[in-house]
């Protein structure tokens, strides 16, 4: 692995050779680069010097804004340093913040408000990269997340495929994918392209490299999954939201979204979200009776025997955070 950084420029990774993974007889993974010994350039020396001086220094004097950065975004983990960090070997979703960076936020309110919606911005494309990786039957196996000292954003992460799942769990795996993937590009074609073009050099290298676009092209995607779930993407593009007037002015639920949504809603959040669509669907028809439309009648009990089945299944459901797998399939749910 090499890196290099042009003057003005963020650190960008070039790997001329991929690392290869090795099964050692114990049955344990290791990695290492064939053929000539990695190199680094003198400006990945000097990060590295940067890293190891920022994490023998400690980390106090940025202990406080790391641990209020931390909290609004659970999936990742925040820590100084820079892109060339050895100790994030065998880590996922590490985020290294360059030290310079954490001293600008400390002394510029507006900027750290700035760079804590950057933050959240990688946390969703890091979602999306793994939600994908897991609909195919891959997994990130170390990352090297970075923010530079001005917040822009590179990352270098090693990917891992197991041949372990039988015929059925592997054609379930490629129609996951191409679902996730049919859904991306109802919502962003360019997001889509590019993920597809990603995922075939990971298949190919086990690497995948991601940069600043790739970042904010992700998380933009991620945002519109959001929108969506929450019942607030633009109506327009979101056929499967209820029509509060249709055709002869009569109002209808969409029930069958809804309970596929239910369906794929594993934790008390996701239940919770879903009653309160439903609620807020019925609340819209009754309103509509009011002022003299008509209600469709089958769809509206459909809604009701579904919000009863909701607070029932919210009685059971895992009072944990989705993983970013349940998040995605709910989502999926409420875009058919």
């Amino acid at each position: 692995m090499q890196v290099n950084a042009a003057a003005g420029s963020r650190p960008v990774y070039n790997v001329s050779e991929p690392y290869k993974r090795q099964t050692a007889a114990s049955g344990e993974t290791a990695f290492s680069a064939p053929g000539d010994k990695v190199e680094i350039s003198p400006k990945g020396r000097e990060m590295y010097a940067q890293s190891v001086a920022a994490q023998s220094k400690g980390s106090d004097s940025y202990d406080e804004i790391l641990s209020t950065l931390q909290s609004s975004v659970p999936y990742m983990k925040l820590q100084t340093g820079s892109a060339v960090n050895t100790k994030n070997d065998g880590r996922v979703n590490t985020l290294d913040m360059n030290p310079k960076l954490l001293d600008k936020m400390q002394s510029d309110p507006a900027f750290a408000q700035k760079i804590g919606q950057r933050i959240k911005d990688v946390e969703r494309a890091h979602k999306l990269v793994d939600s994908y990786m897991k609909a195919t039957g891959s997994t990130v196996v170390c990352s090297h997340a970075y923010l530079d000292e001005d917040g822009n954003y590179c990352c270098f992460a090693m990917t891992e495929r197991k041949d372990e799942q039988n015929e059925e769990l592997r054609a379930q795996a490629q129609e996951n994918a191409e679902k996730l993937m049919e859904a991306v590009r109802e919502k962003n074609k360019d997001a889509a392209d590019r993920l597809s073009q990603l995922f075939a050099q990971a298949e190919e290298k086990g690497v995948l490299l991601l940069d600043e676009e790739d970042m904010k092209l992700f998380s933009e995607t991620a945002r519109a999954f959001e929108e969506a779930k929450s019942g607030k993407a633009d109506e327009a593009a979101d056929e499967g939201e209820m029509e509060s007037e249709s055709v002869g002015g009569c109002m209808g639920i969409n029930s069958q979204k809804l309970a596929r949504m239910l369906a794929a809603a594993k934790t008390r959040s996701q239940v919770q979200s879903v009653i309160a669509m439903i609620q807020s669907d019925i609340k819209e028809c009754d309103q509509g009776a009011a002022n003299g439309y008509d209600v469709d009648e089958a769809s509206y009990k459909a809604a009701e025997q579904l919000l009863s089945q909701a607070k029932s299944q919210l009685a059971t459901a895992d009072d944990r955070e989705a993983t970013p797998q349940e998040e995605m399939a709910q989502a999926l749910a409420s875009l058919m």
